[in-house]
């Protein structure tokens, strides 16, 4: 905002300085009458100025009632051009060269705010539509408008021709981002009416209503559709969330993909891409202070977080708080012959070989709305559910984690080691009364305690390969619910749990 304030101060003391110490120079060469006595063009300028003062007032006092931030940008354009209107209405003795030279001052500080606008709302830098082949025409303009009709002039005014063309030929490449076009029928507007002004096709008072007319409506619409979409913008990054971003995440992921599998790609392909990543990505927030509380809140529910950040200060003795939940199904799994492999394969081989694992199965998990993946311990794989219920849910909760047993267990055949031999796992499923919270001070986490957690692993451990083995309490809930199939079980009796002794147990077979 500091920037603003600076660019507009320079911009309020430039016009002055400019008129007094160079126009003033060329007064007996330049058309001195005085635009109040021309009463149409006189008359034309102060109301549509007046209209102007009166939308950008109103445009401002809206903004501050509703409480909505305004555009920087947008801003600064809106203060640029108040300030060149009121030196109009209310300079005394204003000449018509001194109105052309004002205007194209404003012009020199306006348009730049203006392309900046366009640049921020399509995420591209002001040197991507090559600023400097529009600011130098520009500042041209300023200085050549006392020397009209002298061989300077025309060199200049037609190196300036040229820059500016080539600047509207970027632009014009640039015709899939939005608003381009909008952009293009406005420059395209001036560069005509530049050209009428050029070879005088029609009088000065005409053109310059023209001018008039033209800033007004591109001015006004600029601020208005570029504010409302940044504006629109803005919002939906308030509301945006930890899967919104993981489904950015997902798109750019498989749109890198797209570029890097295919070899031959259009242009117009190409370009459609470049954009759908722009748009991606403009969709987060640069403040990621939201997103970072509803990570810690996901890291830590139930309040752990504001607990764990009130007692950072708090000595190491502090006691630690926990929840205790009934009747939570808890899942363990465990990869068949895992020290075997760790001793083959290198450390990177094997972490690959996990992460590929555990890819697969937290996409499967998603799949079940009462399931939650509380950690991974090497090659154990943790979940419970449901940890979030409201009401009993133990219905849906056995269906589920049964179903998701099942699933990991044909998806980790598809996983295989580098000598092409698919991995094996064992599952163990028990339920019971847990207690959840956090445990120590670093590096916090949610940790799930408890004897049904000790024995849905001891169940995981003394399973067969490619097994799901449920403890007893598992078996008999099974049998007062509503599960979707029906499954076979094996029993097996005198099965040793260590330091829990022998017990019957129920498989069920791939």
């Amino acid at each position: 905002m500091i920037y603003l304030i600076l660019y507009v101060f320079l911009y309020c003391n430039a016009d002055d300085i400019l008129n007094k110490l160079y126009l003033s120079n060329y007064s007996t060469t330049l058309n001195n009458e005085l635009i109040q006595n021309n009463s149409n063009i006189y008359y034309s300028i102060t109301n549509l100025n007046l209209f102007v003062l009166t939308f950008y007032s109103i445009y401002f006092i809206s903004k501050f009632v509703s409480h909505k931030s305004i555009n920087t940008y947008s801003s600064g354009l809106a203060l640029v051009y108040i300030k060149y209107t009121l030196n109009i209405l209310f300079k005394v003795n204003m000449t018509l060269s001194q109105y052309e030279f004002s205007r194209n001052v404003m012009w020199l500080f306006a348009t730049p705010l203006m392309l900046k606008m366009y640049c921020d709302i399509n995420n591209i830098k002001l040197r991507d539509i090559n600023i400097q082949c529009h600011i130098i025409p520009v500042v041209i303009n300023v200085f050549i408008y006392p020397h009209d009709n002298k061989t300077i002039f025309v060199f200049l005014k037609g190196s300036s021709w040229a820059l500016i063309l080539f600047f509207m030929k970027t632009l014009y490449e640039k015709r899939n981002l939005m608003f381009t076009n909008i952009y293009l029928c406005i420059w395209s507007i001036f560069a005509l009416l530049n050209t009428i002004e050029l070879f005088q096709l029609t009088d000065i008072y005409t053109i310059n209503l023209y001018y008039l007319f033209t800033d007004v409506i591109s001015k006004l619409t600029v601020c208005i559709m570029i504010d409302d979409c940044i504006a629109r913008d803005k919002a939906e990054m308030i509301d945006i969330d930890l899967q919104s971003v993981q489904f950015i995440s997902y798109m750019i992921t498989h749109i890198n993909k797209y570029k890097i599998e295919n070899n031959v790609i259009t242009p117009a392909c190409n370009t459609l891409i470049d954009y759908a990543k722009i748009r991606f990505l403009a969709k987060i927030p640069e403040d990621k202070t939201i997103l970072e509380k509803e990570l810690l809140n996901k890291i830590l529910p139930f309040g752990f977080d504001k607990e764990y950040i009130s007692s950072a200060s708090a000595s190491a003795s502090a006691s630690a708080s926990a929840r205790q939940f009934n009747m939570i199904c808890v899942l363990f799994t465990d990869i068949v012959n895992y020290t075997e492999l760790a001793q083959k394969y290198d450390d990177t081989i094997i972490f690959q070989l996990l992460n590929n694992l555990y890819i697969s199965f937290d996409k499967i998990i998603k799949k079940y709305s009462h399931l939650q993946k509380i950690e991974t311990i090497g090659d154990a794989y943790m979940v419970v559910g449901d940890i979030f219920r409201n009401t009993i849910n133990h219905n849906f909760v056995i269906n589920e984690i049964l179903s998701f047993a099942i699933d990991i267990i044909k998806e980790v055949k598809t996983i295989k080691t580098p000598d092409n031999i698919p991995l094996c796992i064992r599952i163990g499923i028990n339920i019971g009364s847990v207690s959840i919270g956090i445990l120590g001070n670093e590096l916090p986490r949610l940790c799930v305690v408890g004897n049904a957690v000790n024995m849905a692993s001891r169940l995981q451990s003394t399973a067969e390969i490619d097994t799901i083995q449920i403890s007893s309490d598992v078996y008999e809930l099974l049998q007062t619910v509503e599960i979707d199939k029906k499954y076979e079980f094996v029993i097996k009796e005198n099965v040793f749990l260590k330091n829990m002794g022998s017990v019957t147990t129920y498989n069920i077979p791939p």
